[in-house]
């Protein structure tokens, strides 16, 4: 917040240029991950970040701080609750309102008792009434230690006369306080006494923290008092925190131990503050004065993309802005993400246990750092260190990680080695229709690409792929420029096929491009625009050279959200030729090489030898097990096809 005085806090010192340990217990889970330092004070407004899909969405935000109104005579010109919320409901996100700032002034002018509850029932009635339903609580005042100058008391005043207000207005509502400026021990003391004697303890207790080496000691100090004033234990929310440099808000380095102790001592929402007052709407500086990426932008979408719980992880030195970090596991999705850094400069070893067995005896370790400078300049992307194999002795390996600047944050990401194979290990057969939702098993960078980790349409497989519900199947949704996804493909004959692509889209300049062994096979296909997402529509694409033989096939996105449904390869001989053919004995040409037997969705069912079809082709389909049904039946040297209808 602006014009605060700073009381300084005493830090233990940092360990600089020494050798330390980092340990990391995957198998100890400490919560679920639910991101709770990813909300910022002050970081929306009406209209920034303009494109929330693409800035905010990636960070899975947990809580923004707003003010209950904003405009003219109000704490904040824009920005408000209920102006804000309808942004970031679809997200998930919710919105703390900060009653205080119904006022004007630094500090706020408050008028009278009457004057106030006035404006709070108002806000209480207008959240009542509101359509949206994504708001986290009520924050009663805001650092009051600093800005509360009425003669009347604040606790039994201000404080005690609005909670019993709220509770009789909104009786389920959380009500969050006291939200000092600092970890003001005396005074906090002071509040919960009185609190707890006079029956208006705060459901959320929160204070403003600057730098991250004093946050242990001060909550071990609270927790004393609950114990004290036998007070039940309540969840914490540090509504404003930073370093106690303001430059360095949103620094990586700076960020990495805040949340960390945030996630190990039972933070409930943490919100990165708003010390550049002309700029609201900046996430806290996670995004430059021009709204752009910073590096702090990137940290956040590591902590953003992690998922399952959070684990365990034991620092040098927990009561220090030293080098520390956090982690998550998510066995579904078969990963494991740590993020680490802090003020400690030189070689770090991350001692990492509990690697699930399934991961195997050998895992994949990639390591990346995120540069940081000040806090506009942009930072197009993260920077790899390197990408290792590690063979995993005990459920442990150890990494090490070399912290070269204290301001950058670094990241290790294991995964299992999944070698690429087809998906249910059957390649698709072309000729034939490939359904999208089949992509090869390998993960991410090898067989497929996606932009975040969560499967957005929540369907059919658990990994990072959006897949969405398409009439009695499935599709792939939610697509981003870039991604792909690859298929081991068994091609029956070399030749031309007839490419059709099963698509949906509202958007425009969307399409696909298709390579077979990384080379280029068909350039971009650009679908004409459609009413919508769920109505599919069938896109006659063309010719495909494809050569026989088993081969990887990548498909990748171009433009944005599009959904693709199927791609379908036929034979032009096929769809020349076709005819119906009863179950009269078809006596075949003994001397021919062959036939190739497929389904009427394009999948290859079986391949039959001439001798073994001279009894008719019924015959020797139940010969091969074969159910009956209707076949298409190619003559592979002829190339000619034959429809068999094998249950009449």
């Amino acid at each position: 917040m602006d014009f605060r005085t700073i009381f300084p806090l005493v830090l233990l010192p940092s360990c600089l240029f020494a050798a330390v340990n980092l340990n990391v217990s995957l198998g100890d889970s400490i919560k679920p991950v639910t991101h709770v330092a990813t909300g910022s004070l002050y970081g929306l407004t009406e209209t920034l970040p303009s494109n929330i899909e693409k800035d905010v969405a990636p960070l899975k935000p947990n809580v923004f701080l707003s003010p209950a109104r904003s405009g003219s005579g109000r704490q904040q010109g824009i920005g408000g609750a209920f102006l804000v919320a309808p942004r970031v409901e679809s997200l998930g996100a919710k919105i703390q309102i900060r009653l205080a700032d119904v006022l004007p002034g630094w500090p706020y002018k408050f008028q009278n008792m009457d004057h106030w509850k006035n404006e709070v029932k108002s806000v209480i009635q207008d959240k009542l009434a509101s359509n949206n339903k994504n708001f986290d609580g009520y924050e009663i005042w805001n650092e009051p230690n600093d800005t509360w100058k009425s003669n009347i008391d604040f606790n039994s005043g201000l404080w005690k006369q609005t909670y019993d207000l709220i509770r009789q207005m909104d009786p389920g509502a959380k009500i969050i306080g006291p939200s000092y400026s600092f970890y003001h021990a005396s005074k906090m003391e002071e509040f919960v006494k009185y609190c707890s004697q006079n029956n208006c303890m705060p459901d959320v207790v929160s204070w403003h923290q600057w730098g991250s080496g004093g946050f242990v000691g001060s909550v071990e100090t609270y927790r004393n008092l609950e114990k004290k004033y036998n007070v039940s234990p309540r969840p914490l929310s540090i509504n404003e925190y930073s370093s106690t440099e303001h430059s360095e808000e949103g620094c990586p380095g700076v960020s990495v131990p805040f949340i960390a102790k945030f996630e190990r001592h039972g933070v409930e929402s943490a919100m990165i503050s708003w010390w550049f007052v002309p700029l609201p709407g900046r996430l806290g500086s996670l995004l430059t004065s021009n709204n752009e990426r910073g590096g702090g932008w990137w940290l956040y979408k590591w902590y953003g993309d992690m998922s399952g719980y959070m684990a365990k992880v034991t620092p040098p030195n927990d009561k220090s802005d030293g080098v520390d970090g956090f982690a998550a596991l998510d066995k579904k999705k078969g990963f494991a993400s740590i993020v680490l850094g802090g003020n400690t400069k030189g070689e770090i070893s991350v001692n990492i246990s509990g690697i699930p067995e399934a991961f195997g005896n050998k895992v994949n370790v990639d390591v990346e750092y995120v540069v940081w400078e000040n806090k506009d300049k942009a930072v197009p992307s993260t920077t790899p260190v390197s990408s290792k194999e590690y063979d995993v002795n005990g459920g442990k390996i150890t990494v090490p990680v070399n912290i070269t600047n204290t301001k950058y944050g670094y990241h290790i990401n294991i995964t299992p080695i999944i070698p690429q194979a087809p998906y249910k290990d059957v390649a698709a057969a072309i000729p034939g229709k490939i359904e999208v939702e089949n992509y090869d098993v390998g993960g991410s960078g090898k067989a497929y690409l996606d932009k975040d980790d969560d499967n957005k349409g929540g369907e059919y497989r658990e990994d990072a792929v959006d897949i969405v519900k398409a009439g009695e199947g499935y599709a792939i949704g939610y697509t981003q420029e870039g991604e792909w996804l690859e298929y081991t493909v068994d091609v029956a004959a070399a030749g031309d096929y007839n490419l059709s692509v099963s698509y949906a889209t509202s958007s425009e300049n969307t399409g696909i491009k298709l390579y077979v062994d990384d080379k280029v096979v068909k350039d971009d296909i650009v679908f004409p625009q459609g009413a919508d997402w769920e109505t599919y529509t069938t896109f006659e694409a063309g010719k495909v050279n494809l050569s026989a033989g088993k081969h990887v096939l990548k498909l990748e996105i171009v433009g944005n959200y599009v959904n693709i449904d199927w791609l379908n390869f036929a034979d032009p001989a096929d769809t020349a030729t076709t005819r119906l053919v009863d179950m009269q004995p078809l006596h075949l040409n003994a001397d021919e090489r062959g036939y190739d037997v497929f389904g009427m969705d394009g999948q290859f069912v079986c391949h039959i030898e001439g001798v073994q079809a001279q009894g008719g082709i019924k015959a020797a389909l139940a010969a091969k097990g074969v159910n009956p049904g209707v076949y298409m039946v190619r003559d592979i040297a002829s190339r000619r096809s034959v429809k068999v209808n094998t249950v009449r």
